[in-house]
């Protein structure tokens, strides 16, 4: 299940992945269309979208500099990051790791 960003989300306990995209980006639509079924496949990590329009406040912490970028977290700590993804298989991958 994928988590809209709303600003109370809680991003620091478990496994979270953060997925940075904004609206219209072909790329970030590519991530969109295997996103929901991947997270499904892995109902122990929360999938959290974030309209990186939106909340600057996170890309700026987070140092994003383009999308559709996938930051990793274990308890709050980042253990792994992608951007410039291609295919579902790099993401299941990332996903398997954590």
């Amino acid at each position: 299940m994928i988590v809209e960003y709303n600003g109370n989300t809680e991003l620091n306990s478990g496994k979270v992945v953060l997925w940075f995209s904004i609206p219209g980006c072909p790329p970030c639509r590519i991530v969109e269309s295997f996103m929901e079924e991947l997270s499904g496949e892995f109902p122990e990590i929360k999938v959290v979208h974030i309209n990186a329009e939106k909340w600057n406040d996170l890309v700026n912490h987070f140092d994003v500099l383009n999308v559709p970028t996938l930051i990793y977290l274990k308890d709050g700590e980042e253990v792994g990051r992608q951007n410039l993804i291609r295919g579902r298989t790099e993401v299941l991958a990332k996903l398997a790791e954590l």
